[in-house]
């Protein structure tokens, strides 16, 4: 009786939460890439339109998450902190960011936001997973107003 009044309660919470999407303008991907260049700490976005055609050596100048900010991005979604824990967000973040390396590069960041949606929606098939997660919670950083439902 208990599991089943957790369960009840998790399952209303899961449909009360708002659902946002990408801000007005932006694809989703262009929505995601903001997301993370605006959590890259050496990051500026007008170098943007100098990197072209860029070498291995210039790997340096493209943007990268390092575990703090990857923490900090979880903290700042309202709502996402109390699903998941620092451990699980570390542990994450190790399992996505190459061997031997400090910091994350974009399509890692792709794979950790996979990897925490599996996380949290772990019932559903990971594409389903994936978009609740990216309507509640990433989208959630941009400062808009919730979509109507």
């Amino acid at each position: 009786n208990i599991s089943i009044s957790i369960h009840f309660s998790y399952i209303a919470i899961y449909f009360y939460m708002s659902i946002y999407g990408p801000p007005p303008g932006l694809t989703v991907n262009e929505a995601i890439h903001a997301v993370f260049t605006n959590y890259c700490p050496n990051w500026k976005s007008n170098m943007a339109s100098v990197l072209t055609d860029l070498g291995p050596e210039d790997s340096l100048l493209l943007p990268s998450m390092d575990s703090q900010s990857f923490a900090r991005m979880i903290r700042d979604s309202p709502g996402l902190a109390k699903n998941i824990g620092r451990t699980e967000v570390d542990l994450i973040f190790s399992s996505v960011k190459p061997v031997g390396a400090r910091r994350m590069s974009y399509e890692h960041f792709l794979m950790a936001l996979l990897e925490l949606s599996i996380r949290i929606f772990p019932e559903a098939d990971p594409t389903a997973a994936l978009s609740n997660f990216l309507s509640r919670f990433i989208f959630s950083l941009f400062d808009q107003p919730p979509a109507p439902t």
